[in-house]
């Protein structure tokens, strides 16, 4: 309990601190032993590695926050500011809080209260206001519309890829990152923000390689969907729509229990 209350307690700050402050850290001294700590761990669930960093720091952002951080009146506010959760961090936080905390789902209650009553107040306002405009256009909250954890997480991809590029020339990393490591959209920043040839060079490769076997097991899949050929035995193409589908979108929402 004492690591997720230290991770709670840092993520508490992170979210009390005031927008457009910058880090304490110098830029190009930022300490990067955790992160490569995360992208070395992310490198054992396969895939590519910043999907599954990612999917990592997501948990634990949820499960701070439902931890400690929604105890904070300033925290719980962001939450309403963003127009409580989207979709899919809603309903990650309720299974995640049924999972860790068998009370009956007080806490999203807690939350759901404040968000039911916010938009109770802005139907009420708007409806005012659109009375006094005469305007027949009916309107209503959005809802979930600057979530905080999607904010969280944009930013996260973002530092994610910045320290990619150094960590990815230990040759003990670069060893293990097979060309199936990136998927098209991380393949893509890497491109985008790395600021050495050599390196943008290096993900582009994987990238390419990793489209040209993938390229080949769709086609080796759909051949032996022909009749002609449906009694060869499935061989490596057998999951490439679900490889193919990963690479070109990320891969499949779950939540994933974190490893101590």
């Amino acid at each position: 309990m004492a690591g997720h209350s230290g991770r709670a307690i840092a993520t508490l700050m992170k979210w009390l601190k005031p927008k457009g402050t910058t880090p304490e850290t110098p830029k190009g001294e930022r300490p990067l032993w955790f992160t490569r700590s995360l992208l070395t761990s992310a490198l054992r669930a396969g895939g590519c590695v910043v999907c599954a960093a990612l999917a990592v720091s997501e948990r634990r952002f949820l499960h701070s926050f439902l931890y400690e951080g929604m105890m904070s009146a300033m925290v719980r506010q962001k939450f309403l500011d963003g127009g409580g959760f989207c979709l899919r961090h809603f309903w990650m936080a309720k299974e995640i809080e049924d999972e860790c905390w068998p009370t009956g789902g007080i806490g999203m209650a807690i939350l759901c209260e404040d968000l039911v009553r916010q938009v109770q107040v802005q139907m009420s306002q708007r409806e005012a206001s659109d009375s006094r405009k005469r305007s027949r256009e009916p309107r209503s909250p959005r809802l979930g519309r600057d979530c905080m954890f999607c904010v969280d997480l944009r930013q996260k991809e973002e530092s994610l890829i910045e320290a990619l590029e150094e960590i990815s020339e230990e040759p003990s990393f670069a060893r293990r990152f097979t060309a199936d490591r990136f998927c098209a959209r991380h393949g893509e920043l890497a491109g985008e923000r790395w600021h050495r040839v050599t390196r943008r060079n290096w993900a582009s490769e994987l990238v390419q390689c990793h489209l040209a076997e993938l390229a080949g097991d769709l086609r080796e899949f759909i051949r032996k969907h022909d009749y002609q050929h449906r009694h060869e035995q499935p061989g490596r193409e057998h999951d490439v729509v679900l490889r193919a589908i990963a690479f070109l979108i990320g891969p499949k929402p779950t939540i994933q229990r974190e490893k101590s």
